[in-house]
């Protein structure tokens, strides 16, 4: 996730920002060669060593179980003027304070890979100064839509829902296209379809005015195929039962991360 956001910020002109990255394995940051905003480092002495510049914010983009290292790890890189933006499920801002000091700056939020073509939602929890909570804004936003939450206790919800959506609708186009193919569609042809259908009808709620429900029955009609589709997705065990299992799953993780 954190790739994704770089991603967004680095191809966003208007961003006028410079990173410090700290990750220990880099194999998968090649594209970042020749990016004049990026610093590269394996960890944070080596970028203290180098001269790296104090950071305004430091944003954490790290899985729930690896914080705490990645927090003992900081050394003089966390200071007190700096604010933290934590994109880790389930990780509250209390847990951090613990570790970084009741005093510290605490943003968090909950993005989405989208983010890495400008596409992302990010719902933001602040309660830190007008100034951090801006600048957070400000990046959040070079990104994608941004949301902002006044009850931390939605954080997990969320995550259940935006930041784990995406791999929701991938496994929608997975499930069309090998549908398509039992349907009698060859290989390539059944997936081109199920890719070109999902993007379309998401581009098509965005430029719309329309209630996805709007949108379904306008494109069902009485009696034919794409209801009769819909009998089987909308039956009391079909989509909306099993995505209500699947959210409430998801949500019950991020919960467990953070204890």
């Amino acid at each position: 996730m954190g790739s994704a956001m770089l991603e967004g910020w680095l191809a966003d002109t208007n961003l006028d920002a410079n990173f410090t990255i700290i990750e220990p394995h880099q194999s998968h940051l090649g594209w970042l060669q020749g990016q004049k905003a990026v610093r590269l480092y394996a960890d944070c002495a080596a970028a203290i060593a180098d001269g790296a510049p104090v950071s305004t914010m430091i944003v954490l983009a790290v899985k729930p179980q690896m914080m705490d290292d990645a927090i003992a790890g900081l050394g003089v890189m966390k200071h007190a003027d700096c604010a933290y933006l934590s994109i880790a499920a389930g990780i509250s801002t209390g847990w951090l304070k613990q570790r970084l000091g009741d005093d510290a700056i605490v943003i968090r939020a909950m993005p989405n890979t989208p983010a890495a073509i400008g596409k992302g939602i990010t719902a933001l929890y602040a309660v830190s100064s007008n100034q951090a909570r801006d600048l957070a804004s400000q990046l959040l936003a070079a990104v994608g839509q941004v949301v902002h939450v006044q009850d931390e206790a939605l954080m997990d919800g969320v995550t259940a829902l935006s930041g784990s959506g995406p791999a929701y609708v991938f496994l929608l186009v997975e499930a069309m296209t090998e549908a398509g193919i039992k349907a009698g569609l060859p290989d390539d042809l059944a997936a081109e379809l199920a890719k070109a259908t999902v993007c379309g009808a998401g581009a098509l709620m965005a430029a719309v005015d329309a209630a996805p429900s709007i949108l379904r029955e306008n494109v069902t009609s009485k009696g034919g195929t794409t209801a009769a589709a819909l009998a089987v997705l909308m039956a009391d065990d079909g989509l909306a039962s099993l995505m209500t299992k699947a959210v409430a799953a998801a949500k019950a993780r991020s919960i467990e991360l953070g204890e």
